[in-house]
């Protein structure tokens, strides 16, 4: 069987069967005249790829988990003809894409702890961890998904005016507060130390803030300085490719997307009035660990308050500039967004 790269939505993969010089139809999606790669040749990759998962009743199918969970194949009838013809060909238990799987134990265990951690920060050990408990899991390597955010990238910071009728604030107004000792703990930060949060684009800033009918805003443009040409941000919103050249990387590939998903879910949970501040540790642990472990500037995430908007936390702010702030004032709000007034 020879398939083409239509066959697949992972960008890896894609590529490499992009690089085929041999040119035909494809058998499964049907495309026309397109590189071709026999089937076999990825023989030794299914092999490896399928030894992460186990039989389980409970579990979901294997099409299902690669096609919807990673991405992985183009469609699900594309899933199901290509498991179906690699599968009688791997030694494996799992004989049919329809076969309920669940991840082997040594991944469970990995994504697990995530929840045995932010138990333990909250109420056992906050400031005596066992880290290296996380170092033999692998954490320490499970956050090399960076993004790289370039000096002409804008970012957008909001703040809401204590009263209408004021003037936009002043660039220097726009960043956290001076004095350290007033810097309530978020998300990310600690009480008393400060990390800037800003928005990928204008409107997500104006759902993070939470602005209501008619209220009025400073919005901030934020870029790099100028001696910086770009800084490295852990990303937690990249899709992660799952084929991978070398074969020994895939379990250590599904461990930390798998992580990245739970955290990064974390991360963008929105803060209810009624919840206590005891919900943050864990995802400030997070952050300090990233840190010291990746020596990246910052981490980005996905907005849960604007769909397709995302959110950078920047450790230090002195990193960027504020180049322009504009007053906005939000004219009517509804349940797809923000009509706003400059």
């Amino acid at each position: 069987m020879k398939i083409c790269a239509s066959c697949f939505s992972d960008r890896e993969l894609k590529g490499f069967i992009s690089t085929s010089k041999e040119l035909g139809d494809c058998v499964v999606c049907e495309s026309k005249n397109q590189p071709l790669l026999d089937i076999s040749e990825l023989f030794d990759f299914f092999q490896a790829l399928i030894k992460n998962f186990k039989l389980d009743i409970y579990g979901a199918t294997l099409n299902s988990r690669l096609t919807f969970q990673w991405s992985f194949f183009s469609s699900k009838d594309t899933s199901i003809k290509i498991l179906s013809y690699v599968l009688p060909n791997l030694k494996t238990d799992i004989d049919s894409p329809y076969r309920s799987v669940e991840y082997i134990d040594e991944i469970i265990e990995n994504y697990k702890h995530w929840d045995i951690l932010k138990k333990d920060l909250k109420w056992k050990n906050r400031y005596v961890i066992n880290i290296e408990r996380l170092e033999d899991l692998g954490w320490d390597g499970f956050f090399n998904t960076q993004f790289e955010l370039k000096k002409e990238t804008p970012l957008f910071r909001a703040r809401l005016h204590h009263k209408s009728g004021l003037q936009a604030y002043d660039p220097k107004d726009m960043y956290c507060p001076p004095e350290k000792e007033i810097a309530n703990g978020g998300r990310a930060n600690p009480l008393g130390i400060p990390f800037l949060y800003l928005s990928d684009n204008p409107e997500t800033v104006l759902y993070e803030v939470r602005a209501s009918y008619l209220d009025e805003l400073s919005v901030g443009t934020f870029k790099l300085k100028p001696e910086f040409e770009s800084i490295k941000l852990v990303d937690f919103t990249e899709e992660t490719s799952l084929y991978q050249s070398d074969y020994n990387r895939i379990t250590d590939t599904i461990k930390s997307k798998i992580l990245r998903v739970k955290i990064g879910n974390d991360l963008s949970k929105p803060m209810r009035r009624y919840d206590s501040e005891l919900e943050y540790i864990p995802t400030q642990f997070i952050c300090e660990f990233i840190k010291v472990y990746t020596g990246v500037h910052g981490i980005r995430f996905n907005s849960s308050l604007h769909p397709n908007g995302k959110n950078v936390v920047l450790f230090d702010q002195n990193l960027l500039t504020c180049i322009s702030v504009k007053k906005v004032k939000i004219n009517s709000v509804n349940l797809q967004g923000m009509e706003i007034k400059h």
